[in-house]
């Protein structure tokens, strides 16, 4: 199901947000969605009813009301408006203004605009994860906080390099260059393991949904390292039945 598209060509994801508020369709308990774009039953399934099968109902519980919203484009404001993050476009933008998701809560709801025109399925679940993990971080309590920060704090003990996006790559570099103790509790360590959990968290979503590769470089914190963080986020956010974050752990049958 989809809407007629407003008048207007461009529309700030916060006015777009309130007017799309009360056309959600429900998927579950915790997420619904809107689409202002025609989508085949398959792309429906792969873009929205596959990924919030997938979500563990720990996720559903921290962010309850999860409203995804499905747009053609994004755009980065020419202007800066603090009250304006993006703006829902009907054209396409410049690549230079182009944005591919963008989060905003309103009366207590969360809503994640994904643009997916002219955009692989599998990059837009990739954003999809990436707005839905930096919104469950900030509202995660200390206690399962404390544990990854713990695990991150071990990593940095044992100096090891490298980490899942450039995000937190970028974080992890400035804290080990400027900080004589990383593994000290300051404000640059916890932004750090913010942003690590962050990614690590949309992997491990996107891992439960869909088969993917960690591409290997220079900068990717080693697998065993990798395996360590989603083992913990598996026991903190426990898989839906049925759901497998590892290939060997699938049954046979499944792996056929």
């Amino acid at each position: 199901m989809t809407s007629s598209t407003p008048p207007e060509s461009k529309v700030p994801v916060e006015s777009f947000a309130r007017h799309s508020a009360g056309q959600m369709i429900p998927v579950n308990s915790s997420v619904s969605y809107f689409s202002v774009v025609p989508l085949e039953d398959t792309e429906l399934q792969r873009l929205i009813y596959d990924p919030a099968s997938a979500v563990p109902a720990a996720v559903g519980k921290v962010l309850p009301k999860l409203r995804v919203v499905i747009v053609g484009y994004l755009e980065e404001p020419q202007e800066v408006d603090p009250d304006v993050s993006a703006m829902v476009s009907f054209q396409p933008p410049p690549e230079d203004r182009r944005l591919f998701s963008a989060v905003v809560e309103h009366d207590d709801e969360v809503f994640v605009f994904i643009a997916i025109k002219d955009e692989d399925m599998a990059d837009s679940h990739d954003s999809y994860y990436q707005e839905v993990a930096a919104a469950v971080v900030p509202r995660m309590d200390d206690r399962s906080f404390d544990k990854f920060l713990a695990v991150i704090r071990e990593e940095l003990g044992n100096q090891v390099r490298g980490e899942i996006d450039d995000r937190g790559w970028g974080l992890k570099e400035e804290l080990v260059r400027t900080q004589a103790d990383v593994t000290q509790d300051t404000d640059k360590l916890r932004d750090y393991a913010e942003q690590a959990l962050a990614d690590t968290l949309s992997l491990y979503l996107h891992g439960l949904c869909c088969d993917i590769d960690v591409e290997a470089g220079p900068r990717q914190l080693a697998s065993k390292h990798i395996r360590k963080r989603l083992l913990l986020l598996r026991d903190l956010f426990p898989p839906p039945k049925g759901v497998a974050l590892f290939p060997d752990e699938l049954p046979a049958t499944a792996s056929k």
